[in-house]
Parts: C-alpha cells; structure tokens; sequence
C-alpha cells in the first residue's frame, strides 16, 4: 500500500484537548493511517493517508468542519 502525507498548518498553537478533537475525526476517516502532532510545534500535525481512498482536501475539511483555520503546507 502506497501512503502519502501532508503537513496540516493550523492558524494557532493547539492545546491537547484539540489536538486530540481533530487528530480523533481525522483518524476515523476511511484510508487514513497516522495522524500524528508536531513535535515542536503545537500548531501542526502530520497525516499518513491513502490517496486512492481519501484526498487531502478531504483531510483539511474535516478539521475546518470544526472550526480550525486548517491549510496543507507544500501542496
């Protein structure tokens, strides 16, 4: 299985109970295998996911369903 990843930007620091809001929806999604939060900045996370089975658009419009100001850096 080929995986890709992108580097999900929010627009501010996130606490811990965020990061876990969006890193738990994120996780449900269909084709993602890792979600996981940067490790010095608090403010992005780094998701594993097939793209045969989910885009990445479809990533950032989960985390902007709830309300984050969430963007792919390199894309």
């Amino acid at each position: 299985m080929n995986f890709a990843n992108v580097l999900m930007h929010f627009g501010t620091r996130l606490d811990d109970r965020q990061v876990d809001e969006v890193r738990a929806a994120l996780s449900r999604l269909a084709g993602v295998a890792r979600v996981a939060p940067g490790r010095k900045l608090r403010q992005v996370l780094l998701v594993d996911y097939d793209p045969r089975v989910v885009s990445a658009q479809a990533l950032v419009a989960v985390a902007r369903h709830r309300g984050y100001a969430a963007q792919l850096v390199g894309m």
